[in-house]
């Protein structure tokens, strides 16, 4: 048996077979010791209606912990706490020396610059034009203008070169929906649609409308195929393929397009949503009254203009009267007519409510442009005999040109796309892709068109310049959990407030009240994002601050953390989680699914305790002094003349007693020593002699007798 030689390919290709095939076990064996060693993560808890109780079972059996694979976001949210004033008394009094018993604490959390490139949820308005080149022209009308096609059937020809974009849009609205959500699986796509052609002026004969709403409410792509059947072609086209009485006794170069956009971005019958992202659709092929875009009639094929208008298109857009107020008079398409900035199409998409509520600040217009007569200049359908007129005429170049740029500026004005005839091209270098599909018969269109369909699947959604830093988790994203006697204040003083701030907007789904929460005894504060479930999340640049009362309930007496908290600087202030539970922000960020759970930092406040109220002490009256045991005659005292000092000797009778005791007992120091001389009394008897003892006993020689000693 021979043996065959491996080719050098074939040697480099077995190589890296082996090689793949080390890496893909050491993966897999890496996945098993990741997956055994990797963090338990619970079913979030739910949470209940507002005046129930929060239940954190699943919180507190498997507190939830950052993964290796999202502690590079775990800072995604800047949190911050204070409180104010740092010093209360205990129990909520007001006597002790701070004199206050409530501090307000502030909680405050930042979407910062590490969030992901957000996929938001979309809302696509699609506002479709019907002017008879559209697609919907009626031959039955009877007014075939000087369009030579049209003119050479009897009732039933189409115009020349009239693009099936209506016809194609009704019969596949519903592949369409699916073909851009498919196109767009992060985001929850829904869709809208209004339809609009007449210039209602002494020029058109009144046929069809300037802003009309055929689907309201943003529905999803599942059902939107069959809305568009229902509203659109069974109410508006009744029934059929084509516009009754659309003929070219109708503009058909310019419209009403300035006012249904108008009605569309104010969201005039519409129910556009903030915290989605607002995208308008706009398919035609006319230009807006509007002086930037000129339009010279003498070369079109219609049969009315002559008569009233002179050969210049208007260029001015009426004023309309929406439920909700009038448009401005001569509203521009990207640039303002009457000085001021915000009256232009382009600065509505940025300044309307309807659009700065949108995710990234602004409704951003894709522009379909049909490949049609009125977008190629080569088209037969432009009549011959007129000056500069006929395909490929100077004028007719220029009316083609100013419809397809006025296509381009909007879409450049809002960030969205354009696309048109494949031989057109933008300013901004955007080139058109659409080939020219015949319309077929005016009762049976045809309903094919490729490359229109490629168009709308690839409609872009515009600069999204806000990402997403957080999303709601199933619990409450803040939460506020006390620590030892620190508590909210009763219901009665708790005084919460919230505000949700986005692009400098104070957003009204903001949760403001927060839920009265309670795990094991612990009543902590939650609140979430926003009211709405499905606008629950914060983007970057968004921000957060809740404000509400504690009270102290008890010691320790001196500087307390006022939250449960986990980080470094909370630790070593004595804080800590308790029972699983502490201040925090819990969330999902958008790279995974994986729950965020984010400490607060640590605030404190000094406890005072009020002084207890003393009587003073009960002390019995003094005695009366005791009456001396005989009475003491005070002499009255007498001058003396010599100065008294330690060391000398004063006779008895030079000194008053009272005052010289009362100067030797002040002294303290002074030894008294008087001695007097001995006094020998006799006392005469009534008979006889009689001698004292003191004579009987000095016989006797003893000389300490009758002495005072």
């Amino acid at each position: 048996m021979s043996r065959t030689t491996e080719s050098p390919v074939d040697a480099h290709r077995t190589r890296t077979l082996r090689m793949g095939l080390l890496v893909l076990i050491a993966g897999i064996v890496l996945i098993t010791i990741l997956g055994s060693a990797g963090p338990v993560h619970s079913t979030p808890a739910k949470v209940a209606s507002s005046s129930a109780v929060y239940d954190a079972t699943a919180f507190h059996a498997n507190p939830l912990s950052v993964s290796g694979l999202t502690t590079t976001i775990s800072d995604s949210l800047q949190l911050g706490i204070s409180d104010n004033p740092h010093t209360i008394c205990a129990f909520g009094a007001n006597s002790c020396p701070a004199g206050v018993g409530l501090s307000r604490v502030t909680l405050s959390a930042a979407a910062g610059s590490t969030g992901v490139l957000a996929w938001p949820n979309v809302q696509v308005a699609f506002v479709i034009e019907t002017t008879a080149y559209d697609g919907v022209y009626d031959p039955s009308a009877g007014d075939p203008g000087l369009d030579p096609c049209a003119g050479a059937g009897s009732g039933s020809a189409v115009v020349c070169e009239e693009s099936n974009g209506v016809p194609f849009f009704i019969a596949n609205a519903q592949l369409i929906a699916n073909s851009i959500a498919a196109a767009n699986p992060h985001s929850q796509v829904s869709f809208a649609m209004v339809d609009y052609f007449a210039n209602i002026n002494n020029w058109d004969d009144g046929d069809g409308a300037e802003y009309h709403v055929d689907i309201p409410s943003f529905i999803p792509s599942s059902q939107f195929g069959q809305a568009v059947k229902s509203t659109f072609q069974a109410g508006v086209l009744n029934g059929n393929w084509y516009y009754g009485d659309s003929d070219l006794s109708d503009n058909q170069l310019t419209s009403s397009s300035i006012t249904a956009m108008y009605g569309t971005i104010i969201g005039s019958g519409l129910n556009w949503a903030n915290d989605t992202h607002h995208v308008i659709v706009w398919m035609g092929s006319t230009a807006p009254r509007d002086p930037n875009y000129p339009i010279d009639y003498c070369v079109a094929s219609d049969d009315q203009f002559y008569a009233y208008e002179g050969c210049d298109g208007s260029s001015c857009e009426p004023s309309y009267q929406f439920p909700g107020g009038a448009s401005p008079q001569c509203e521009g398409w990207v640039k303002s007519q009457d000085g001021n900035a915000t009256h232009s199409i382009a600065e509505l998409a940025k300044t309307s409510p309807s659009c700065t509520g949108s995710v990234g600040g602004v409704c951003t217009v894709d522009a379909i442009d049909y490949y049609d007569t009125p977008t190629d200049y080569e088209s037969q359908g432009w009549p011959t005999g007129a000056h500069n007129g006929g395909p490929g005429g100077t004028a007719v170049v220029q009316d083609a040109s100013h419809i397809i740029l006025s296509g381009c500026d909007i879409a450049a004005a809002t960030g969205g796309t354009w696309d048109g005839p494949a031989w057109a091209s933008c300013p901004d270098g955007q080139a058109g892709t659409l080939q020219y599909v015949p319309h077929g018969s005016y009762t049976s269109p045809s309903t094919s068109n490729p490359t229109l369909f490629n168009a709308l699947r690839q409609v872009g959604f515009g600069p999204v310049l806000e990402t997403q830093v957080a999303s709601g988790s199933g619990r409450p994203i803040f939460s506020f959990v006390p620590f030892g006697n620190i508590a909210p204040a009763p219901a009665t003083e708790l005084q919460a407030t919230a505000s949700c701030v986005r692009n400098g907007i104070d957003l009204r789904t903001c949760q403001t009240e927060p839920e009265i929460l309670n795990y094991n005894g612990v009543t902590y504060l939650g609140w979430n994002w926003s009211t709405n479930s499905t606008s629950n999340v914060m983007y970057l640049g968004d921000y957060w601050t809740a404000s509400f009362n504690v009270v102290a309930n008890g010691p320790p007496y001196a500087a307390v953390p006022v939250d449960a908290c986990t980080t470094t600087d909370c630790k070593a202030g004595g804080s800590g989680a308790i029972d699983g539970l502490y201040s925090s922000a819990s969330y999902v960020p958008y790279t995974n699914n994986t729950v965020i759970t984010e400490s607060f930092p640590l605030a404190e406040v000094t406890v005072q305790l009020t002084p207890a109220a003393t009587s003073p002490p009960n002390v019995p009256p003094a005695p009366p002094p005791a009456p001396p045991p005989f009475p003491i005659l005070a002499p009255s005292p007498l001058p003396v003349v010599q100065q008294v000092g330690v060391g000398n000797s004063v006779g008895v009778a030079n000194v008053s007693l009272q005052a010289t005791a009362a100067g030797f007992l002040g002294a303290g120091f002074t030894t008294i020593s008087i001695k007097n001389r001995p006094v020998a009394m006799k006392v005469a008897a009534k008979s006889g002699s009689f001698k004292s003892m003191f004579d009987k006993e000095a016989g006797k020689g003893d000389s300490g007798i009758g002495r005072f000693e």
